[in-house]
């Protein structure tokens, strides 16, 4: 029966999330035209725009396919109007217009259905580039939005016949994929030596290198790479100076993970993802893999390009695949920069011609409690989250000195940068620089406050004071607030525990207890730190700072012996701790764990960020909490504090008598959680909440995290950590924006 146009109607509809890169205009067209629909659908950067008329159950239907998306989109909001039809007689996908801003996808790994076509396909089969609308490079080629070919680096790429009839194809998967390409007109590889000889058969013969025992630079999606097989892992880290710092590597497929490593059904979901992360898991045995990682566990992930999965075609074994930049600078992007910088590192360069805009490093992710962020970047950011604040001025945050990143605020959203790294580097100090233009230019915010670090001499500070007006965060309220927003309750008392941060009284905290108005109530005593960041590089110089005043002076000298010091050495220690050159007071949860490490004779020198607690986690995931340690707390100047002088003191007394140091190690860790979680809760029943907050860097400690929430659950209290941002430093922009939001919009009583 043929239908009235008075059954007919018209819808708008606006569509809001991650909706730049994913397929959204094609998903749209092909349910429209399924449902017999007309009108368009058009992107803006900032939202896509859907005008469709037919029946209004047609329309209901297609809002619902809207409402969930193709797979690798993120739908945040639909807001449908509805109006007189116009008379469209088909559906089409409109040109492009111009948006306020908008997001591209993050970096997708390579879908089953291109894996099958690289395998089995004519057009594609061994192309290591292929991709779809569902997966592939999105946020690495995007040079400005809305999200097109010819605003990505695939412009270079003029499509081929067959490219383009399968991007102008409605029923095909790479209708409207940007990056569709095939060997005919796509982008290239090519194999140097470092004499700049181009070598054949590049995938074929650099397969074969790495099984000789080369290391290859691969240019990835991201980034360059440095690549090897475990044989070659001590000559590249030789090569890197980074000796003891353990290695990413790639597995081959998943069995070979499951084979060696422990993988709970939580960590093979995020393992296997589309988003391919890094995964620090367990090993199977003690021992295992040492030369890669003398931790008790490793970073892994599996192959999530084109490219990787055509190398492992060819080696069958895990690859050392670690960043090749310095620890801390930018990865590195540029063909030339690589070839000039790298010469020393690889004796061969695998390189193609797609040129990356937007450097991202590998995501990596733990479980602990809960999945948590370790560094949030490729397949996970930028990214954008709904906030729990109402301001009506725009916030930029520049984040913190140590594995930075930015943030941007509008309208209750927040816009959260990928990995930048550590701005003490002049390098990563440009890509902060890069990275904020970047941001703002795609979250559309025109920037009205600069949130930045409490620390007055930090190059991000110096920054914000040149950016504009100013609204200064202490590192450690922010690890806090960034919980609040995710989610957390704002009435919440906070535990924050990592390394330093510089504090509202000029010392350097790092193992603090907060009520909720942020006022400091609690933590650990504050010690001597001998040497400012010199005693962060050795550890024995905290077990000097914190022993002195409870240990004689002899009796302390002959233990700093002991550790490896000698005896003048020690005396000039102890002197400068007495005439207080250059010691400032610190409360960090970081330095105790080092100096107990450096008691257990567990590591002596800091060559890697969190070295020392990392290994003596290591020694201490072996280990059982059965060594009586003492947890006592005390007033100090109005805060309740666990004395961690006694507790050092106790750890060096149980190592003396003999007592296993993966039992010590396991107590120290155990001892130190449960005294910082019971100032919390016994400070939050006290005032009759029941919500407790655990953030910063030492957060990543699985040990610590379970003891603390154990002392929660005893007390009948919920324990809310991190897993939208990183607990570490990589969150604190994302908790300086909500800091600055809360306190200038009058909702928040900040109490310093």
């Amino acid at each position: 029966m043929e239908k009235t146009q008075s059954e007919y109607i018209r819808a708008k509809v606006r569509v809001m999330g991650v909706v730049q890169g994913v397929g959204f205009r094609p998903f749209v067209y092909k349910h429209a035209v399924e449902l017999h629909l007309t009108g368009y659908v058009k992107n803006f950067g900032a939202h896509v725009e859907i005008e469709v008329e037919g029946s209004r159950d047609a329309i209901v239907k297609l809002i619902e396919f809207v409402r969930r998306g193709p797979p690798i989109a993120r739908i945040d909001d639909v807001r449908v109007d509805w109006d007189h039809p116009r008379g469209y007689t088909d559906f089409t996908i409109a040109a492009s217009g111009k948006g306020e801003f908008g997001f591209t996808s993050p970096d997708i790994a390579i879908c089953d259905d291109c894996l099958r076509d690289l395998r089995e396909s004519n057009r594609y089969e061994d192309y290591w580039a292929t991709s779809c609308v569902n997966c592939g490079p999105r946020f690495t080629v995007t040079e400005r939005l809305p999200y097109d070919r010819d605003t990505t680096s695939m412009v270079d790429f003029p499509m081929c016949s067959a490219c383009a009839a399968e991007y102008r194809d409605p029923q095909d998967r790479r209708h409207h994929a940007q990056t569709i390409a095939c060997e005919s007109c796509g982008p290239t590889l090519t194999l140097f030596d470092t004499d700049l000889r181009q070598l054949d058969s590049p995938i074929s013969t650099a397969g074969a290198l790495l099984l000789a025992g080369h290391i290859i630079a691969i240019k990835g999606i991201g980034g360059f790479h440095l690549a090897c097989i475990f044989d070659t892992a001590i000559e590249l880290k030789r090569r890197l100076g980074r000796l003891t710092q353990p290695l990413a590597i790639m597995a081959p497929h998943e069995a070979w993970v499951h084979d060696y490593l422990q993988v709970s059904r939580e960590e093979r979901a995020l393992l296997t993802s589309n988003k391919r992360p890094i995964m620090v898991l367990e090993k199977r045995s003690e021992g295992i893999f040492r030369e890669v990682s003398n931790l008790h566990n490793i970073g892994v992930m599996l192959p999530y390009s084109g490219l990787h999965r055509l190398l492992f075609d060819i080696v069958d074994q895990p690859l050392i695949m670690t960043s090749a930049n310095t620890p801390g600078e930018p990865m590195i992007i540029a063909n030339d920069d690589a070839l000039e910088n790298l010469r020393q590192k690889a004796d061969f360069f695998l390189l193609h011609d797609r040129r990356i805009v937007n450097r991202c490093d590998d995501s990596v992710v733990r479980v602990l409690d809960q999945p948590a962020f370790i560094r949030m970047s490729r397949g996970y950011a930028p990214t954008s989250l709904a906030v729990p604040i109402s301001y009506d001025k725009n916030i930029l945050a520049l984040g913190a000195e140590m594995n930075a990143t930015v943030t941007t605020y509008k309208d209750g959203r927040c816009y959260i940068s990928q990995h930048v790294g550590n701005i003490d580097k002049p390098k990563t100090f440009d890509y902060l620089e890069s990275s904020v233009r970047n941001l703002i230019a795609m979250s559309g915010v025109d920037v009205s406050i600069i949130a930045h670090d409490y620390h007055p001499t930090l190059r991000s500070t110096r920054l914000a004071v040149e950016l504009g007006e100013t609204y200064a965060v202490q590192h450690h309220h922010a690890h806090i607030a960034s919980l609040i927003g995710e989610g957390a309750p704002s009435d919440l008392f906070g535990i924050a525990i990592d390394g330093v941060g510089y504090g509202y009284d000029g010392t350097i905290w790092g193992g603090e207890v907060f009520a909720p108005t942020l006022e400091r109530i609690g933590g650990l005593m504050p010690v001597a730190m001998p040497g400012g960041d010199l005693a962060t590089r050795y550890p024995v110089r905290m077990v000097a700072g914190i022993l002195h005043g409870i240990c004689e002076r002899d009796k302390l000298v002959a233990k700093l012996v002991a550790l490896g010091l000698s005896e003048l050495e020690s005396s000039i220690l102890l002197e400068q701790i007495e005439r207080k050159v250059n010691v400032p007071m610190t409360s960090s949860t970081g330095r105790v764990l080092d100096a107990v490490s450096s008691v257990l004779g567990v590591c002596q020198k800091r060559t890697y960020d969190g070295e020392p607690a990392m290994t003596l986690e290591g020694v201490a995931y072996y280990g059982h909490d059965d060594v009586p340690l003492p947890l006592e707390t005390e007033n100090y100047q109005g805060r309740q504090v666990l004395d961690t002088r006694s507790l050092l003191a106790e750890v060096l007394h149980a190592r003396e008598q003999g007592k296993s140091i993966r039992n010590i190690a396991a107590s120290a860790q155990n001892t130190l959680a449960r005294g910082l979680a019971t100032i919390a809760v016994d400070a939050a029943e006290a005032a009759g909440i029941k919500s407790i907050g655990l953030s910063g860097g030492v957060a990543y400690n699985k040990a610590i995290v379970r003891a603390a929430l154990e002392v929660c659950q005893q007390h009948g209290a919920t324990l809310f950590t991190n897993t939208k941002v990183p607990r570490g430093d990589g969150g604190i922009s994302f908790g300086q924006v909500i800091l600055t939001g809360m306190v200038k919009s009058g909702d928040y009583d900040l109490k310093l």
